[in-house]
Order: structure tokens, then sequence, then C-alpha cells
């Protein structure tokens, strides 16, 4: 996940009123929210997250309070309510799959192949 796919300025507007309230000086919930997005997006290792998101720890932290409070799941059903679905390819299960040539590989697999 990278920066573009954090979340956007109208996003983050709907999804702070879904969040508690923290006191002044308190965390950054929206680096965090974006935190755990970039987790979740891939089944990423929390001690791989991003310094940008910031302490990894935190991020973990709220994902758990926020899953046994039920918050977070207001938070992922506006978020598939509101993103669109990826782009849908008319390839069915038994379509052919394109092979792999030679050239179609990058060099640095060529010297395992056969």
């Amino acid at each position: 996940m990278s920066e573009c796919d954090d979340l956007k300025d109208g996003e983050w507007a709907v999804i702070r009123a879904l969040l508690p309230r923290c006191g002044p000086g308190g965390p950054d919930y929206r680096a965090i929210v974006n935190g755990i997005l970039w987790q979740q997006r891939g089944g990423r290792r929390w001690h791989d997250l991003p310094t940008r998101y910031g302490p990894w720890h935190r991020c973990a932290e709220r994902l758990r309070l926020w899953q046994t409070d039920g918050t977070w799941h207001n938070v992922l059903t506006y978020l598939a309510a509101s993103r669109p679905l990826p782009r849908h390819t008319d390839q069915t299960r038994d379509t052919a799959k394109p092979s792999l040539t030679r050239e179609a590989i990058d060099d640095w697999n060529s010297p395992w192949l056969p």
C-alpha cells in the first residue's frame, strides 16, 4: 500500500467521526488507521510497518481495541461502501493462461530455468 492508497481527506472526515475520541496530544488516528489498512491489505507483518504510520505496536493495539468494541467493523463497512471495487477482467477459470517464455521473465530468473 503506497501513500496514494492512504485515506483521502473526505474518507478521513467520515472515519474520524466513527472513532472514539482521544484527548489533546493523543495519537494520530489517521496515521494509525492508514497503518492498519497497510498491514491488512496484504497480510503483512506488523514489524514491517513503514515508519510514517508510527510504531507498529500502537497500530496493532488500536486494531485489537477497535475490533473488540466494533469500531473497526464500522470503519471497514464505510470503506467497502465508498471505495470502488478493483477492475474485473473477463477471464474465467477455464480461460487459457498465456505461457511464459524466457523473454517474458526477468533476467535474474534465467539461470534457474531449464
